[in-house]
């Protein structure tokens, strides 16, 4: 970190990116450590995708960059929440001609591809890890602190996952200390949804089957089905989580189509099992009980590739459980 914090107060022109459909944490990071480069007088330009409306609760996007990337100066390109250079979407044309590069994460899979790379698996959140970084830049003000504790909340489910630690919390109340909306933004990201979104859930619990005993439940949606309800990508956030939340269930999985018939997004959720290693088998990463993946295949494939290995996972799972 502190080679990071060396290279920071030494370059002026900055860019900051995130993986490919952005999440809270992405978001939040990136917004949170855009504030504190503007205190330090640094030029700050965010490039994301496209995400969800709800995270607009988050503050920050007056940094967001719309146009030609091209036209960007790049001392430094920052990746943040990001474990491979494939999943930084058009952040990979700033990556390559940026004299610079750092990647902040958390995740198990980060492939460490930066030249600057500060990867902790155990941390709850990249949001967590920027905020120790931002005050070793600056003072953290009621901006910084709402973008953090929306990416914190995000990636931990409201403090529910295991991930959570003692630290997570501690940096939680510091930051609703700071006089930020904390029950507007927990309950803006956690708690609503579009009617769309309610439609569409409507249409993967139709969906939702058992396996394994009961110890797996999965589902999907079609693009036809998404566009029948008019809803999108953002509208399907935590369904994977609420498959996960049924009785008797270690794991889930859920499969959507984002855009195109014939490309898929498969979504991982564990209490035991590790998911992460059938996600990168599949071509993507993430963590031991969270994770996911996006690959060329209908819908019925994907679906049965994901089931095939997740089987796998749950016999070895099983085994070393018996040894212990």
């Amino acid at each position: 970190m502190k080679q990071i914090t060396k290279l920071i107060n030494s370059q002026l022109n900055f860019v900051l990116t995130g993986h490919v459909n952005p999440d809270g944490d992405a978001i939040g990071s990136c917004f949170g450590l855009a504030f504190a480069l503007e205190r330090l007088g640094k030029n700050v330009a965010v490039v994301l995708e496209p995400y969800s409306q709800k995270f607009n609760v988050i503050p920050g996007h007056k940094f967001l960059y719309t146009g030609d990337v091209n036209n960007l100066d790049v001392d430094v390109l920052i990746a943040l929440d990001c474990a491979d250079l494939s999943r930084l979407g058009s952040g990979q044309l700033l990556f390559n001609r940026a004299k610079h590069t750092v990647c902040i994460d958390h995740h198990k899979t980060n492939t460490g591809f930066a030249e600057f790379n500060h990867i902790e698996p155990e941390t709850s959140s990249t949001s967590e890890i920027v905020f120790r970084l931002i005050e070793e830049l600056t003072q953290p003000d009621e901006n910084i602190a709402s973008a953090v504790y929306a990416g914190i909340i995000s990636d931990t489910g409201g403090f529910k996952y295991s991930a959570t630690a003692k630290s997570t919390l501690e940096i939680a109340a510091r930051l609703i200390n700071m006089n930020i909306p904390f029950t507007t933004i927990y309950n803006e990201l956690l708690h609503m949804h579009s009617f769309a979104a309610g439609k569409a859930m409507g249409i993967v619990m139709q969906n939702a089957k058992q396996t394994y005993g009961g110890r797996v439940v999965y589902s999907y949606i079609t693009l036809d089905e998404m566009t029948s309800v008019e809803a999108n990508s953002g509208d399907v956030d935590g369904i994977v989580e609420y498959l996960l939340s049924t009785n008797g269930a270690d794991s889930s999985v859920f499969v959507y189509q984002p855009e195109r018939p014939d490309q898929v997004k498969v979504s991982f959720r564990s209490r035991g099992p590790d998911v992460g290693n059938i996600a990168v088998a599949m071509g993507g990463g993430g963590h031991s009980l969270a994770a996911g993946c996006t690959v060329t295949a209908t819908v019925e494939n994907a679906l049965k590739q994901a089931l095939f290995l997740l089987e796998k996972e749950f016999q070895i799972y099983d085994r070393r459980n018996k040894c212990l």
